[in-house]
């Protein structure tokens, strides 16, 4: 059996979109050794902080009016397509400036409260940075809706030369020290909302409707618990850090935890890009469309789990190679971080049952349990076992999540998802971890690294024997390649 059409677009548009991801992300991985040597350890503690922060205004101002974007555009045609974008526009736009002076009136409070220096009014230009950065972010939404990824690529490409270049430049040749980061990326999210803004009138020209606001509204509202669920699963653990621990010590995390992250740069958003918008012109009304939803929940799956391997064998290695000897006590963080990152990405394919049936309602119970239960293992664990207790309740609470979706998903319709499979390279990538931890401790310092290569190998060749990975998914990974060799060369070359 031939691997499916929409199967080939999303294994070749996932691959732009993790291109395009890498290239925006990678920003945070590529300043690290800035950040470590030319700031302290307490500074690089209060810019995590302040990446919380960050991460929770950025996710609140669309106030889910995105996904009701990529919802009801499918169903337009011309006019009112642009409509429904100039409308999400607008309510960004607002809630985006209402948010923002919000923060700023009570940004003493906020600055007592997690206990950062607000020294030359740092938190207005984060706040400012938060704003523009939703703002423009807002011509990648649309263009993951459209599936051009190649100039979405184009654009993540400047946004991390631009943002980079500046970054160094403020805090290297000017020492400007932390507010020097919030500079660059104002500058840079400042030419970006520029650009959108023309970009808008030339592809989208319209004036928002009121009624189309209702519904728009109606669709998105109920999805932000769901939605803030993300940054309070990624960053709420810091605030107790800082009730139980150190500035210093979570600094140290925050690094190891961007290395966790790998996976959710290079596998987990780029497919949310893709599949986000992608699922509602999908749709699962036919059982053709469902196996479409089981296949790449279990290629997602496989994916995943090589990557999350090849993380757990050289996370020692990556922070020999990007941080200093005061951050490598932790490296042991960066696999644990993945897996949960690994466990929350399939959160997007269990979403989709209830978005396609216009029940997002169902999300606010997912996500208000899901936050509760996360707000309350941070405070017992991280209290009795800091670090430790920060990344058990990180892994359980994503479990929690992916566990109340799967029930949701089952409640509304009936997609046969492939646990049984994912349980099977689940099993196969934890036989090879162990192989290597009853190896490591021998005297092999000498070839390690080939070892470790070794039994990354391993993974796909026992897939194959096992039967995990068959013909038609050997024949699927040859022709998405050649798809996305074609691709590149006709839009690039």
């Amino acid at each position: 059996m031939a691997i499916r059409p929409k199967i080939k677009l999303f294994g070749y548009s996932t691959t732009v979109y993790g291109l395009s991801n890498l290239l925006t992300k990678i920003v945070v991985i590529t300043l690290v050794p800035l950040y470590t040597t030319y700031l302290t350890v307490f500074e690089v503690g209060v810019i995590v902080l302040l990446e919380m922060i960050e991460l929770f205004v950025v996710t609140m101002i669309p106030i889910g009016c995105v996904n009701a974007m990529w919802r009801y555009l499918p169903e337009e045609e011309g006019q009112k397509k642009n409509e429904i974008i100039i409308s999400t526009f607008m309510i960004m736009v607002i809630s985006g400036i209402i948010i923002t002076i919000l923060l700023l009136f009570f940004q003493n409070n906020i600055s007592l409260f997690f206990d950062i220096p607000n020294e030359n009014n740092l938190l207005l230009f984060v706040f400012v940075s938060c704003f523009l950065k939703s703002i423009s972010h807002f011509i990648y939404w649309l263009l993951q809706y459209r599936n051009q990824a190649v100039f979405y690529l184009l654009l993540s490409l400047f946004q991390f030369l631009t943002l980079v270049g500046l970054t160094i430049y403020f805090i290297i040749s000017l020492d400007m020290g932390i507010i020097g980061i919030y500079y660059a990326k104002i500058g840079v999210f400042f030419t970006l909302s520029i650009s959108m803004f023309f970009f808008l009138i030339k592809t989208a020209p319209a004036l928002p409707s009121f009624k189309l606001i209702k519904k728009l509204l109606a669709y998105g509202l109920p999805i932000i618990p769901i939605i803030l669920l993300m940054p309070v699963l990624t960053v709420s653990d810091r605030y107790f850090l800082q009730m139980y621990s150190s500035v210093e010590d979570i600094g140290r995390y925050g690094i190891a935890y961007k290395f966790g992250m790998l996976i959710n740069m290079l596998l987990v958003v780029p497919i949310q890009k893709y599949w986000g918008p992608q699922m509602f012109q999908v749709g699962d009304l036919l059982e053709e469309n469902k196996k479409i939803h089981q296949d790449i929940t279990f290629y997602y799956s496989f994916i995943g789990l090589f990557i999350l391997l090849g993380l757990s064998l050289f996370s020692d290695t990556i922070l020999t190679i990007f941080a200093n000897d005061d951050y490598i006590e932790v490296s042991w963080v960066i696999p644990w971080i993945s897996l949960a990152y690994f466990i929350g990405g399939f959160k997007i394919f269990l979403q989709a049952s209830a978005s396609l049936s216009d029940r997002t309602d169902l999300f606010i119970k997912t996500g208000i349990y899901t936050i509760f239960s996360n707000i309350f293992l941070n405070y017992i664990l991280i209290k009795h076992f800091g670090i430790r207790g920060a990344v058990a309740s990180t892994i359980l609470s994503y479990l929690i999540l992916v566990g109340l979706l799967l029930i949701t998903s089952k409640s509304i319709n009936v997609i046969k998802w492939p646990i049984k499979k994912i349980l099977h390279g689940a099993f196969i990538a934890a036989l090879v971890i162990i192989i290597f931890e009853s190896i490591k401790d021998f005297s092999l310092n000498y070839n390690i690294i080939i070892i470790k290569f070794i039994l990354l190998l391993l993974f796909p060749i026992i897939s194959i024997t096992t039967n995990l990975i068959g013909h038609k998914e050997i024949n699927g990974l040859r022709s998405i390649w050649y798809s996305i060799v074609k691709f590149l060369k006709n839009n690039i070359v």
